[in-house]
């Protein structure tokens, strides 16, 4: 075989072995993208712990057939980046969908665009991956979780002593 398909096939392995780590993929659009929004949005990407990269459209496809996932070829039409989340499902969506924000916020057009997602093998649709980038932070959830359970103990707790006071109370008549 050639040294170049040789090549692929070690670039394909790699990029399987980033989806099989991954949480979470979201494949964006990117375009018009300048250097400084680049840099600050790969910058963004490590303090979360998601990996951005742009990637051969046909390797990744060909990765994604190797682990079962089927992606429709218009999602891989275009300049794309793959944005992979390896430690919360919902860091790369929130991040991307910031980033989107921010750059509406800024009366722009945003240079990327979401095309699809994939997540526990199943390929996401655009309204998908807005919708768990809409889910609070890992954190958040847990403190609210806690703070339900907390409220609960708490009123069990005034409710067993109300009782114990007016058991007092009847016992001290």
């Amino acid at each position: 075989m050639s040294k170049n398909i040789e090549a692929k096939k070690v670039v394909v392995s790699e990029i399987e072995e980033k989806i099989e780590k991954a949480q979470s993929i979201v494949i964006v659009e990117y375009k018009t993208l300048t250097v400084e929004a680049i840099t600050a949005l790969r910058a963004k990407c490590r303090a979360a712990g998601v990996d951005y990269c742009v990637l051969k459209n046909t390797l990744f496809k060909r990765a994604m057939e190797n682990k079962g996932i089927k992606l429709d070829d218009k999602v891989l039409e275009g300049p794309n980046a793959f944005v992979f989340s390896n430690n919360d499902p919902v860091a790369a969506p929130r991040l991307i969908k910031e980033f989107i924000a921010a750059a509406e916020k800024d009366k722009k057009k945003s240079p990327l665009t979401i095309k699809a997602g994939v997540m526990d093998g199943a390929v996401q649709s655009v309204d998908e991956v807005k919708a768990l980038a809409d889910i609070l932070p890992r954190e958040q959830l847990i403190a609210k979780i806690m703070g339900c359970l907390n409220s609960q103990a708490t009123a069990l707790a005034f409710v067993i002593k109300a009782i114990a006071e007016k058991q007092s109370e009847a016992a001290a008549e």
